[in-house]
């Protein structure tokens, strides 16, 4: 993701368009170029083809109606970036909620089973970003005992694996007397966040905007760029080449950012930071739990103007 400040717009410029997304929408708007150049040559210099009698009306209805697609395509597409923000905020908010819980109820020289929280709580994101990515890696796991790297890799659900640890564990120091009864029943409430957490996660993931949807607004704005140019040639010229490149960067932009965002855990550069969440949730647990963590792992959680993948 880019993270930036809102007041840099020069940087914040380059950046964008140096990214997949504006690479893209410079193909397309090749293809536009050629296509109303075209256009021009034949309309001005050999054939009158007749379309620029259009109505003006008729493309003012059509404008509307292309606009109101993107706003409802845009905001759909946010929403559910949104929402997939806010559930890593959920995420966020109970990983130092349980690691507050656990440093209170733990002695504080029962250095084991600290480091062993600290690890687990830590790993959730990490097994969670990998699942959402399709990517598997249990190289960015912690190690809590000897061969659960190899039982959380056997594992294709990652997160659960991770949760399954702390279920186990938080129920044999219950059986030991560490919690209280009422304690044990926050504990689990905490717990039960994770996996609902994850459920939110896959559900905007395998939820895409449908096909047929999608489809139609690429139609509409194929045809609205296609009937553009004859409606302004006449009183244009070969502006209309500028004019008509114009008018396609923004409605092309617009329905490619929509197409960017609308699965915001992926590795696009305008997607979560997940790899920063979840490295901060690693520095947070780990700072509560009184686990001393190496100096560059609490740099990797900081932003400033940079792209993080």
């Amino acid at each position: 993701m880019i993270v930036y400040k809102s007041r840099d717009w020069l940087p914040a410029l380059y950046h964008f368009h140096t990214g997949p997304t504006a690479r893209d929408l410079l193909g397309k708007l090749i293809i536009v170029a050629i296509y109303v150049t075209t256009v021009c040559i034949v309309e001005i210099r050999y054939y009158d083809l007749r379309l620029k009698d259009t109505p003006s009306s008729f493309l003012q209805a059509m404008g509307i109606l292309l606009s109101l697609l993107l706003l409802f395509r845009s905001n759909t597409a946010y929403d559910r970036f949104y929402e997939g923000r806010r559930t890593w905020g959920v995420l966020v908010n109970c990983s130092r909620n349980l690691a507050i819980f656990y440093n209170a109820i733990l002695p504080a020289d029962d250095t084991i089973n600290r480091q062993f929280f600290a690890k687990a709580i830590s790993n959730f994101p990490f097994a969670l970003k990998n699942h959402l990515r399709d990517r598997p890696n249990p190289d960015e796991l912690d190690v809590l005992e000897d061969g659960d790297r190899r039982e959380l890799s056997k594992i294709e659900h990652g997160p659960a694996s991770v949760t399954n640890h702390l279920w186990v564990r938080t129920e044999e120091l219950y059986r030991k007397g560490y919690f209280t009864e009422s304690q044990h029943i926050n504990l689990n409430e905490l717990l039960t966040v994770l996996m609902d957490v994850s459920g939110i996660c896959e559900r905007i993931k395998s939820t895409p905007i449908p096909f047929s949807y999608n489809l139609f607004i690429k139609l509409f704005i194929l045809l609205y760029v296609a009937v553009l140019p004859f409606t302004v040639i006449e009183v244009y010229g070969y502006l209309t080449i500028p004019m008509v490149l114009f008018a396609s960067y923004i409605l092309v932009g617009l329905e490619l950012i929509g197409e960017e965002i609308e699965d915001p855990f992926g590795l696009e550069r305008n997607d979560l930071p997940l790899n920063q969440l979840s490295q901060q949730i690693r520095v947070n647990v780990h700072d509560i739990l009184q686990i001393r963590l190496p100096h560059v792992e609490k740099q990797a959680a900081k932003a400033g103007f940079t792209i993080v993948t």
